[in-house]
């Protein structure tokens, strides 16, 4: 039997919807690691059906690591997605690893690993998946300084 608390466990982990998190448990007879593979799966099918939409709503970044400075551009297909705290977050993020480290092409940025543990583009899938909307990672610069140098950015 599926409990309302086995739905909110599944749904604080994944980050899923509810009616989502009940049909997984329900598919996988109520196991939580299985359950959580079957949202992933399901979430990678849903990210490859929204692939071919435009994106080109989202927010630009600037971050600063040491002597490294990065500018990037995160696009989604609306502005409203762009206000979302786990969009932030995952931008927040991208700005810390790709400073860190120092890509030089988005290939390498997207297999650089998260804090989560997973690639930038398989957060950007999952992210994908969770919101609803298509996300990806657009482009980066990066630029190096000497400690006898300074960085200065502004963002409205």
């Amino acid at each position: 039997m599926i409990t309302a608390a086995m739905v909110k466990e599944l749904r604080e982990k994944t980050g899923a919807g509810m009616m989502d998190c009940k049909k997984a448990l329900s598919e996988c007879d109520g196991d939580m690691e299985k359950s959580i593979d079957w949202l992933r799966e399901k979430g990678i099918a849903k990210a490859a059906k929204k692939s071919d939409r435009i994106a080109a709503e989202g927010l630009t970044r600037s971050a600063v690591e040491g002597n490294t400075g990065v500018v990037f551009e995160v696009n989604s297909e609306t502005d409203f997605v762009a206000k979302n705290a786990q969009f932030v977050e995952l931008v927040n993020e991208t700005a810390k690893v790709i400073a860190e480290g120092k890509p030089a092409n988005n290939e390498e940025a997207l297999a650089l690993t998260m804090p989560s543990g997973e690639t930038l583009e398989a957060a950007y899938v999952s992210a994908t998946a969770t919101i609803g909307e298509k996300i990806s990672f657009r482009r980066f610069a990066l630029i190096e300084k000497t400690d006898a140098q300074h960085f200065g950015a502004y963002q409205d």
